[in-house]
């Protein structure tokens, strides 16, 4: 993975820490990249990170997966 594929990749992480989704469009204007493009780099980020998002198919977007609440440690 060369250094832009990198960037993108955090930047997705990113997208869906702070607003919890994120869709082909997004990558596409942020980096000027095609449709397949994008939907690759989706497939990338899934592969590479299982478990960080779902497809919601009637949303059409990518939504972060949330996580279990941590008990307060004391």
């Amino acid at each position: 993975m060369n250094w832009f594929q990198q960037y993108r990749m955090e930047w997705i992480a990113e997208t869906l820490r702070i607003f919890g989704f994120i869709n082909r469009e997004h990558l596409i204007r942020k980096f000027g990249l095609s449709t397949p493009q994008a939907a690759k780099d989706f497939a990338d980020f899934r592969r590479l990170y299982p478990g960080v998002m779902d497809y919601d198919v009637s949303a059409k977007k990518y939504v972060a997966k949330t996580q279990p609440a941590r008990e307060k440690e004391q």
